[in-house]
Formats: structure tokens, sequence, C-alpha cells
């Protein structure tokens, strides 16, 4: 009786993060212009309830740290791979059935599609962002070719193809020619629950 409750309990939770992306989905999508990034399909789930320790609720609780996020498979299950700046790394396999649920359909992390990745962080002012792992001014349909790397400031992020540099807290070019700012993907995000990001 308990084990099915708190099965259903998951559930349910998993049901809301998901209800919450798709509704700040279409509050994104109304009146003005959304800095929503619809170039490349997202979608990621993450239950930090599970993960209490995991350098991705470092990212979600700290100003100006961030993690890039990139999933591979083993055995059968998923796996979250993350890294900082620093260098750090982290990788952790999906064990339940759950976690592995939300990946049914396949990995989309954005212009590298599975092979991609999504920056996440906190800012200082605009809360909690994911960006697109790829530039967005050279990645030109599904590659995992134009791969933003860190440069010594943890909150900039650079191409090694253009040569522009990013803004972690904004988005915005820091440096290189004009184009276009990071593609930014909707984050919802219960504390000790589900992190959802997507588009």
């Amino acid at each position: 009786m308990s084990h099915r409750w708190n099965i259903d309990r998951m559930v349910a939770r998993a049901v809301v993060a998901a209800a919450m992306v798709a509704a700040v989905t279409v509050v994104a999508g109304c009146g003005g212009e959304s800095t929503v990034s619809r170039r490349y399909p997202c979608h990621f789930t993450f239950h930090t309830e599970w993960h209490p320790t995991s350098m991705i609720v470092t990212a979600l609780n700290s100003y100006n740290y961030y993690v890039n996020i990139a999933m591979t498979t083993y055995r059968g299950a998923y796996v979250v791979n993350s890294s900082d700046a620093k260098g750090t790394k982290e990788s952790i396999t999906l064990s339940n059935e759950l976690e592995n649920l939300a990946y049914s359909g396949g990995i989309y992390l954005g212009a590298g599609g599975a092979y991609g990745s999504i920056i996440v962080g906190r800012t200082n002012f605009n809360g909690i962002v994911a960006w697109d792992g790829q530039c967005p001014n050279c990645a030109t349909g599904y590659t995992s070719s134009y791969q933003l790397k860190w440069t010594d400031n943890a909150t900039v992020v650079k191409c090694s193809n253009c040569g522009r540099t990013y803004s972690l807290e904004t988005g915005a070019i820091l440096s290189g020619n004009k184009g276009d700012r990071l593609m930014q993907y909707i984050v919802s995000y219960v504390p000790n629950g589900v992190l959802g990001i997507g588009n």
C-alpha cells in the first residue's frame, strides 16, 4: 500500500512539473517577443529530490555557478553528465523507471539533439536560466560541432569557431561580430522536486 502510494505521488509530481513547463510555454508565447528559442526541440527532466547533492542542484541554488549538462546511455539506463567551469565532472545514472520514462521518446537537448547540451545556473538578476550549449550563430541543423567552452570567467562562454563570447547572466554577445544571443529555454523548478527544461 505504502509503496503504491509513493509511486502515485512520484507520477503526480512528474505530471505537475510537465504541466508547469507547458503553462510557462503558453504564457511565454503570449504578447511581446518571447526569448525562448524554438529552433531545436529541448526536453530535460531531473528529479532533484533523488540527487540532492548533485552539481545540478548546486547550480540551481548558487549564484553565478553554471553546469553544462549532456546525456548518454549505459546498459539501458540514461546517464546525466555534468561539468563546470573548473573542469569538475559528475555522472548520474538514472536508476529508476520514472526517471528513465521521461526520455522514452529520445534525448532532445537543443541544437545538438541527442549529442547536445544545455547550460544551467542561477543568475544575479534573472533567476535560474537554461541556455543551449551550442553557439547560436554557428550551429545550423543538428550538430555538436560548435559547443561553447568556458573562458577564464565562469560566467562567460566562447565559441572556438567564430570567436564570439557570451554572457551566461543575460545570453548577450560580449565580444565578436554581431549576431544572435544564446538560445534560451524555459526552466521549471520545484525545490527538492522536479527540474524541467524545455521549449
